[in-house]
């Protein structure tokens, strides 16, 4: 599945279980992707992030590329 980037610029809604989901549909690892954003959400990390924040974040930390 490809990333819909018109999103790249709005915020990511973690209480939104389908943003989780889209997100981490689009890895391979999408169990993996999937604990991190609720980790990532439940600590306040990426509360205010946009979605290329929260792919950005991911490449950081997990090295999974940025979806294209």
């Amino acid at each position: 599945m490809a990333r819909d980037k018109a999103k790249d610029d709005k915020y990511f809604n973690c209480s939104q279980a389908y943003e989780l989901n889209y997100v981490a549909s689009l890895y391979s690892e999408e169990q993996k992707v999937l604990d991190f954003l609720k980790k990532k959400c439940a600590d306040g990390t990426i509360k205010y992030f946009k979605h290329i924040q929260v792919y950005e974040l991911i490449k950081k930390e997990l090295g999974y590329p940025i979806p294209v």
